[in-house]
């Protein structure tokens, strides 16, 4: 696990202490999203320093998270690397005009809990549409009896080519010569 208390962060304030680890959070990121079909082990590597008085993280985190398709649940590898830069203080009224710009997340029992962060991220970088190599290439789309679903370009097609019942009847008000 990724936790370190503060007074042990405390000597790393000239020189950031140098992370690179190999995780298995397969079970904690299912427990958090029962989406997640299985997760290669994540790669992390970077720092935690301090900075203006804050302590932070830097990481990149590397992995293959599995999910299921959007459209039609069929399982998708989707390939994650994020870059993570977050401040951390133990301070309950952290609050500068130097750090206005950084979210400032507090610190619980004065321990950094990388791991949790790292969850956070590879959870917050799963796209909202996810597609396998084929729905993505062919564009096909489900249906079944008596039901479709069409894009959103299709829908203002479809818009567009359908009649006006109002405005066919305004024409039969008018003489036959001027239609």
């Amino acid at each position: 696990m990724l936790v370190y208390p503060v007074r042990q962060l405390e000597k790393y304030r000239q020189h950031p202490l140098q992370i690179e680890q190999t995780l298995n959070l397969q079970a904690n990121l299912q427990a958090r999203d029962p989406q997640v079909l299985a997760v290669d082990p994540v790669k992390v590597k970077g720092e935690v320093g301090w900075e203006k008085g804050l302590l932070y993280s830097q990481l990149v985190i590397t992995t293959n998270l599995t999910y299921p398709s959007t459209r039609s649940l069929q399982p998708v590898v989707i390939p994650i690397k994020a870059q993570v830069k977050e401040f951390y203080s133990d301070e309950a009224n952290q609050s500068s005009a130097e750090h206005e710009d950084e979210l400032i997340i507090p610190l619980e029992n004065n321990c950094l809990d990388l791991q949790a962060a790292i969850e956070d991220n590879i959870l917050l970088n799963i796209p909202t549409q996810v597609l396998t190599n084929s729905e993505k290439n062919t564009g096909s789309m489900p249906s079944g009896d008596d039901w479709n679903v069409i894009s959103e370009d299709q829908y203002q097609q479809n818009q567009k080519h359908a009649a006006n019942p109002q405005w066919d009847k305004l024409k039969k008000l008018l003489p036959p010569d001027e239609k």
